[in-house]
């Protein structure tokens, strides 16, 4: 009876092994952040930027070259939407998460590694839970 007592111990202690060896490689994928640079959609004007996001939200892109009085119009500048992770293309805005309502943007979006101290929203990072599912209702 014994050695079956002992074999049981030893079947359970490699069992809970297994376990943790399959868990925690599980948990630190799952937590790390891969979300990507900061990038910010760019728009041909304010009206765009603010069909998919939020008028708010867009800020005109400060560009001396093309700003001011251009070719008989005021105000030609194009429109930067808010920065958002590359991996994760949401904004968190006034206690709510804002998602673009399409993507009007034109050309390549602008890259950065900072973070804008200035801007009214914040990007949002990726991480648990994020895979298109939400967990706690």
């Amino acid at each position: 009876m014994k050695a079956l007592t002992t074999e049981l111990n030893e079947w359970q202690i490699m069992r809970s092994k297994k376990i943790n060896l399959v868990v925690v490689p599980l948990l630190l994928t799952a937590c790390s952040h891969n979300d990507g640079p900061l990038v910010q959609d760019v728009y041909n004007n304010q009206y765009d930027c603010a069909a998919d996001w939020n008028t708010d939200t867009c800020e005109e892109e400060n560009n001396n070259a093309s700003s001011g009085y251009y070719a008989g119009s005021y105000g030609s500048n194009r429109y930067l939407g808010p920065q958002y992770y590359q991996n994760n293309r949401e904004v968190s805005f006034r206690g709510h998460t804002l998602r673009p309502r399409s993507n009007l943007s034109v050309g390549q979006p602008t890259v950065s590694t900072t973070l804008k101290s200035s801007s009214l929203s914040s990007p949002i990072r990726g991480g648990f839970g994020r895979g298109g599912m939400s967990f706690g209702g």
